[in-house]
């Protein structure tokens, strides 16, 4: 699934890298300021420090935007060791299209220390061997690691230079104790390929030591299919890795479609396009594929609502392969049927449905249709009712809102006290929870408390630093939503409504009310 960023954002050697990065403001970025007024020490430091993946997908599609939008850099850093850290944040985010965008369009002449390293590391995501080839050379200088002499061997063949590769690997065979003879073999196959010493051994992934980032790379762009069950360990972003890579088999590709969208890497629309490219199963029959045809355009309403059904049904009591938990398998399926959802008819037919219908929509960002939604959901029976307030007083609108729905609310879908506490932390952050009625809920379910994290975001919120106020939301957002504090949600919401954001602060507050 390969993805347009910005053609015209292409690299130069004399390039003004005053304004960095391939989002424009017409294509949803955040603008040149983003990161205006902030420190780009600390801002770089939580990039570094950000465990992927985020709990939130609205979050990560948010931090996203921010930092691949066209933007200056923050104060006090240069801009390689700025660009470094989007592009690492953004690749253990698996967003590996803005990730390579913005290194390849780096000049070579601004590169630091720090950006070789996450090039080098941004190329073997993308299975990009030649994308090492500019700097392998200066990267053998700055660092001992092994895997700049492989490139160095790899890139000589590609470059057409037989000879020195050929040493380089003999050197490199020779000094086993410092560099894996499987990842010598690895390399090999690429210079074979490339015209070079053309005797490259069979890979045997029996044989193998675990997986790293440069034997999936390398592998992968030498045509050698990396076995599924080895590539646990390369962590959540590679759900977005694998996606976009045309070298992978394509049944590794459907099977992780799902959690690339989880963790926003892959919108709605892509992820049915998706499914149907890469399905080899019968489109006709019960299938996913012939599930989301149904879905779309079944003979009659009814076959279209209950292949909607089975769509969500996949996604509970069952974690399909790639995907790492049932909240995850859950949120999954209703994001694939999203864009099905969007074409039902609105009807009374559906009034059981309308709930999911309303969730589903709301996980692609359709908040229009989610709102036409009400009137059938608010004559639906009391549990869907209640569902659907929830969902559209966080992430839509368009429902009356008071202390008094939030208790029937409460009552009707025997929310807990986390999940209650959620709910009133986004409508408190939306700025609908407000006035004496609401004084003892938020005593009880949302107390007042203050903390380095609190302090920060508040104060990045009130001097209006929206790209420091997203990467702050993801920190908030770490792990999964039962884990996140109502309080973290609060600060959050409040924050990027402050800064202008408040139609992504709503969708994130519905994602909680989904997922919680």
């Amino acid at each position: 699934m390969p993805r347009q960023i910005d053609t015209a954002f292409a690299g130069g050697g004399n390039r003004d890298v005053t304004i960095f990065g391939p989002l424009q403001p017409s294509a949803g970025g955040y603008g040149p300021a983003v990161f205006q007024g902030s420190n780009g020490r600390f801002l770089a430091g939580l990039a570094w420090r950000i465990q992927a993946p985020i709990g939130s997908r609205w979050a990560a599609i948010v931090v996203r935007r921010s930092l691949l939008s066209a933007s200056t850099a923050p104060d006090g850093i240069a801009v390689g060791t700025w660009v470094a850290a989007r592009a690492w944040m953004l690749l253990k985010l698996g967003e590996i299209d803005g990730a390579k965008a913005l290194t390849d369009a780096m000049p070579i002449d601004h590169y630091s220390p720090a950006l070789y390293r996450v090039s080098a590391q941004v190329s073997l995501a993308a299975a990009d061997v030649a994308g090492l080839c500019p700097i392998a050379a200066t990267g053998q200088l700055l660092s001992k690691d092994a895997m700049w002499k492989l490139a160095v061997g790899m890139c000589a063949a590609i470059q057409g230079d037989d000879i020195t590769s050929a040493g380089m690997f003999d050197t490199l065979r020779g000094n086993s104790g410092t560099v894996d003879p499987f990842d010598v073999r690895l390399g090999e196959r690429i210079a074979t390929l490339a015209g070079g010493a053309g005797r490259a051994s069979t890979i045997n992934w029996n044989e193998a030591p675990p997986i790293t980032l440069y034997r999936y790379g390398v592998a992968t762009a030498a045509g050698v299919a990396v076995p599924a069950d080895r590539l646990g360990p390369l962590g959540p972003a590679r759900f977005g890795w694998l996606v976009r890579n045309p070298g992978v088999d394509a049944q590794v590709r459907l099977s992780m479609l799902r959690q690339a969208a989880v963790i926003g890497t892959v919108s709605a629309a892509e992820l049915v396009s998706g499914v149907a490219a890469l399905s080899t199963e019968d489109a006709e029959a019960d299938t996913r594929a012939g599930r989301l045809r149904t879905a779309f355009a079944g003979g009659s309403m009814d076959d279209r609502r209950v292949a909607l059904r089975a769509i969500w049904a996949s996604g509970v009591g069952a974690e399909a392969v790639g995907e790492t938990s049932a909240d995850d398998a859950r949120y999954g399926a209703l994001i694939e049927s999203a864009t099905a959802a969007a074409r039902l008819p609105i009807s009374s037919a559906s009034s059981a449905d309308s709930g999911n219908i309303i969730a589903a929509l709301l996980s692609a960002g359709d908040t229009g249709a989610a709102r036409r939604w009400w009137p059938i959901a608010d004559r639906a029976d009391s549990k869907v009712r209640a569902t659907a307030w929830s969902l559209l007083a966080t992430g839509a609108g368009g429902v009356p809102v008071s202390a008094g729905d939030f208790r029937d609310w409460r009552s009707a879908s025997s929310a807990d006290a986390h999940h209650a506490g959620l709910m009133l932390a986004a409508l408190a952050g939306l700025g609908l929870a407000t006035g004496s009625e609401w004084s003892g809920l938020k005593g009880e379910l949302l107390p007042e408390g203050a903390n380095s994290w609190t302090r920060t975001i508040d104060a990045a919120a009130a001097a209006g630093r929206l790209g420091e106020v997203t990467m702050l939301a993801a920190t908030g957002l770490q792990g999964p939503w039962s884990d996140v504090p109502p309080l973290h949600l609060y600060h959050i919401v409040s924050a990027l409504v402050r800064t202008g954001r408040g139609a992504e602060a709503r969708l994130i507050a519905a994602e909680a009310m989904t997922r919680a």
